[in-house]
């Protein structure tokens, strides 16, 4: 009789782990041993150990969490277990994921799942999620992959998901490239065998400010100039190709100029940023002239936990982001 594998099952709450109040509106409660048993084939697809880091909606997970998950993962790693399943809100699961994959060098499975409906709505799909997210975590194949999430049978890697959709069950997707890999009858079928290498090293803390400055048609200075007074860091999320409107340019020059380090990035759902197509104030010729660093394919929201890691580090934007 073959040996089951050691999976950690980690929680954070999440609506997977969500109960109804008197008037029916969700909060997380059930712990990891909850959510254990109810999926009863966990036990046939490996030796399941229950934890709970944290009971909060993800609205309320903050980067100070996600370096705090890290350590959990990697001292689970040390312990010798195969893989890790971490339970998770769907809000912000995607930057968790993407944080992880930053802060570890595992070389086992670490999976992230969760579930659009509450286990007392019908047709909830938290226990078919956690039986995916198992399985996965006991393919060791799957560990060439760094961190990913699994739901409603698909596999997506942390640097390109993301949720596409507020409440649909079907609400995570990776636009530009898709699944890495899906759970057919049971069995998990990869179509991808690496992940791209995100890993810059795992800090004591996350406790550095970087702040998102979404641009809009006609936005000037004034956000730039608030966030650049108090944040250690500014991802610009830029139109189209990574482009600002012309007023904005001069506080965005006069951060850097400060030693802020900037970041360009797109508000765009799909595409990388563009380094020499356009000319002229704003362009992304212009920005990337006056000292912004580009962030590639990267979105806004996982750029800012990429250069966070990096500063909590002691490194650079340019070697965060290196052309």
């Amino acid at each position: 009789m073959s040996k089951r594998p050691r999976v950690l099952l980690i929680a954070l709450g999440g609506t997977i782990s969500a109960a109804p109040d008197e008037v029916g509106r969700s909060f997380p409660t059930r712990v990891a041993a909850d959510l254990l048993s109810s999926v009863p084939d966990a036990a046939s697809i490996a030796e399941v150990t229950a934890a709970d880091v944290k009971q909060v909606p993800s609205r309320a997970v903050t980067p100070a969490d996600m370096c705090a998950l890290a350590h959990e993962v990697q001292n689970g790693v040390e312990e010798g277990y195969d893989g890790i399943v971490v339970t998770h809100g769907t809000d912000t699961m995607e930057e968790t994921a993407y944080s992880l994959a930053l802060q570890l060098d595992a070389n086992i499975p670490v999976v992230l799942t969760g579930s659009m409906r509450p286990s007392h709505e019908a047709g909830a799909d938290g226990p078919a999620n956690l039986v995916r997210a198992l399985r996965v975590a006991t393919t060791p194949a799957a560990g060439r992959l760094g961190p990913v999430i699994v739901m409603q049978d698909e596999i997506h890697l942390a640097r390109w998901v993301t949720k596409v959709h507020t409440s649909r069950v079907a609400a995570f997707s990776s636009p530009g490239l898709g699944p890495v890999g899906h759970v057919v009858e049971g069995r998990v079928r990869l179509h991808a065998c690496y992940a791209p290498g995100d890993y810059l090293g795992m800090p004591g803390s996350l406790d550095k400010r970087v702040e998102i400055i979404w641009v809009a048609a006609g936005a000037d200075g004034l956000l730039v100039d608030a966030a650049a007074t108090a944040a250690q860091g500014l991802i610009v999320a830029g139109t189209g190709g990574g482009h600002v409107p012309p007023p904005m340019t001069r506080s965005l020059q006069s951060a850097v100029e400060r030693g802020l380090p900037v970041v360009l990035a797109s508000r765009c759902i799909d595409g990388r940023i563009l380094e020499g197509t356009y000319g002229g104030i704003g362009s992304e010729t212009h920005l990337l002239s006056i000292g912004l660093h580009p962030a590639g394919a990267l979105a806004p929201i996982k750029a800012r936990l990429r250069l966070l890691t990096a500063l909590a580090l002691g490194k650079g934007a340019a070697e965060a982001f290196p052309v």
